[in-house]
Order: structure tokens, then C-alpha cells, then sequence
């Protein structure tokens, strides 16, 4: 196996005939899925690679050292202001983003913020910060309207979890 290009973010390897990406900060990388009474953040933010502003949760890269529970407490708070506790966080699943080219596996959380919770101020990564309630997230969803891996990810454990709770 050979390194092909290198950044600080990502390496390009190849074995063989095949190539695909490691992102070695992914290793303990979170996205997070937070709940603020009935509503559901998610981030308006523009993506070089893809036209138009996508509609995303919150996700990034851990530091070195870091969990991926830390990493999603520092993740939420750098792109929506909003501080919690480890506590808060309830582990929702794994995500493989593109298991054909990418090494990387994320985890994937949920947080409960309360209500009545303010935000702090935040990066500048997301244009928009924006609550949206199930109904109309689901909505989004049905419309085609959500197309980030790690947010449809994050909503088919969600709603997993809910249809699992409300089985008989």
C-alpha cells in the first residue's frame, strides 16, 4: 500500500488496483442529531463540491486524544452555540459515510437541550442555524430535501429507535 497525496485532513492510498481515502482525525469524529424541546437543529451550510446550501447536522473532525462524545459536545457547540454535558448525548449509531472510498467511520449522536436552553455565540461554518419540528423534518425528508449521509443516517436511527419504543 502507497500513499498517493497527502493533506492535513486526508491521505489518498492505493493497494493494487484499489484507491480510497483515510481520514485519520475521523477515527473519533461525531455527528450530532440535537433535540431542543420538539424541534431538531439542523445547519444550512454551503459545500464546495455540491451546488446550492445543503440542510445538515452538526459533524466534524475530533482532535487528537478526544472522544467522539467530546468531539460531539465541542462539534455542537462550535456550529449552533449550544453548550451540554456528556450527559446529554445518547449514542445513536456508526456511520460507514461511502465504505467503497472512504475509511472513515463516524459516530452518530443524539442531544437532548432543553428548551428553555440559549445559545452562545458560533463559528461560521453553517449560514443558518435553523429549528425545525419532526413533522416538518419529516416532510423535509419526504421531499428529498435532506441528502447528507450523515443526516439521513442520523434520522433512520432516530426514527428506528421511536418505531421500536411504540411497538407492541
Amino acid at each position: 500500500m502507497k500513499t498517493l497525496y497527502e493533506n492535513p485532513w486526508f491521505r489518498v492510498v492505493q493497494d493494487g488496483r484499489y484507491h480510497w481515502i483515510v481520514e485519520d482525525n475521523a477515527v473519533n469524529g461525531a455527528a450530532v442529531l440535537a433535540q431542543i424541546g420538539d424541534d431538531f437543529l439542523m445547519l444550512r451550510v454551503k459545500r464546495r463540491p455540491h451546488s446550492g446550501v445543503q440542510l445538515e447536522i452538526p459533524r466534524g473532525y475530533g482532535n487528537p486524544g478526544e472522544s467522539s462524545r467530546a468531539c460531539a459536545r465541542r462539534e455542537l457547540e462550535e456550529e449552533t452555540g449550544y453548550r451540554i454535558s456528556e450527559e446529554q448525548l445518547s449514542l445513536l449509531g456508526r456511520l460507514k459515510p461511502n465504505s467503497a472510498i472512504l475509511a472513515s467511520a463516524v459516530d452518530i449522536y443524539l442531544a437532548h437541550i432543553d428548551a428553555d436552553t440559549q445559545p452562545g455565540p458560533r463559528d461560521n461554518e453553517a449560514q443558518e442555524v435553523e429549528r425545525i419540528s419532526l413533522p416538518r423534518l419529516r416532510q423535509l425528508l419526504a421531499d428529498g430535501a435532506i441528502e447528507d449521509s450523515f443526516t439521513l443516517a442520523a434520522l433512520a436511527y432516530l426514527f428506528n429507535r421511536r418505531d421500536q419504543a411504540t411497538a407492541p
